[in-house]
């Protein structure tokens, strides 16, 4: 079931297109979003934004974003906002803790949308893309292809420099598998229903029960009447036109020779306790018994 409102997934598509359009009017002011050796105690919102901050080439940008919007969505879905969140913040920390721990500088999303693709990869390795919209690839193997990138994308900058997009990607990815076994937001909303449904019944079914207990008595007399004069009692009209009023026609009741009035477990509580009673009543008056 889907929010009206944003999702984080769209918020984070969002900030990140609209750093990338400011970014080409004005390069340096990227520089207070990177995550700078030295500098993360007088800027600590770095160890977030720094994965905002992208090269100027457009491809791997909405390479990016794809990942966000094809494989994230449905993961925050799956689990609900706030798991997803801490997922998102685990891996992003995961990171810029490393980097500033190492005094390395670090921009770009590569250990985050890693652990994304990971996840996605793990929970449907079946799924297939079409990669630059013709050749159709399963996700598996573009996870496989995104670790081999991030190895010898990391190997270029440095064994060093390159530990803190891994240490991202692993720290999400750990997380997921740590969690995994936890209930996902669309089995709890299930549960939820379900026992909200449960109570609704066994009220149905407590307030069908007290009334047919009002009933029965005047059911008994009114069948008593019925067979001893061979016709409904006119005192008994009233009551039988109350029956029929109170019938559901949704319902379909059982048998006439099944019908236990009050002592019977299902009748107890049967919403159809009413046209029962009353049919009890017109064949009690034909000289028929139930």
């Amino acid at each position: 079931m889907r929010s009206e409102s944003w999702r984080l997934t769209e918020g984070l598509i969002f900030v990140h297109f609209a750093i990338f359009i400011l970014s080409w009017a004005n390069r340096e002011g990227l520089v207070a979003l990177m995550l700078v050796p030295g500098q993360v105690t007088a800027r600590p919102w770095t160890l977030v934004t720094y994965q905002f901050v992208h090269g100027a080439s457009m491809f791997w940008f909405f390479i990016s974003m794809l990942v966000l919007w094809i494989m994230a969505k449905p993961l925050e879905e799956s689990w609900g906002s706030p798991r997803f969140l801490v997922f998102w913040l685990v891996a992003t920390f995961g990171a810029s803790l490393t980097a500033a721990g190492l005094k390395l500088p670090l921009f770009g999303d590569s250990g985050v949308g890693t652990s994304i693709l990971l996840t996605f990869a793990t929970l449907f390795p079946e799924v297939e893309f079409r990669l630059f919209f013709i050749i159709p690839v399963k996700v598996k193997y573009l996870a496989i292809v995104a670790l081999a990138w991030l190895a010898f994308s990391s190997l270029q900058m440095g064994l060093l420099p390159g530990v803190a997009n891994v240490a991202g990607m692993c720290s999400g990815y750990l997380f997921f598998l740590a969690t995994r076994k936890l209930p996902t937001r669309r089995k709890i909303v299930f549960e939820l229903k379900k026992r909200k449904a449960s109570v609704e019944v066994q009220a149905e079914s407590a307030k069908a029960e007290q009334r047919n207990q009002i009933w029965d008595p005047k059911i008994r007399e009114a069948v008593t009447r019925a067979a001893s004069g061979g016709v409904v009692a006119p005192e008994d009209e009233p009551f039988l036109a109350e029956l029929d009023a109170a019938r559901d026609p949704s319902i379909t009741v059982c048998a006439p020779e099944e019908f236990g009035l009050i002592e019977d477990d299902t009748c107890r509580t049967c919403p159809g306790f009413a046209e029962c009673g009353a049919r009890a009543i017109r064949r009690a008056a034909e000289g028929e018994k139930d």
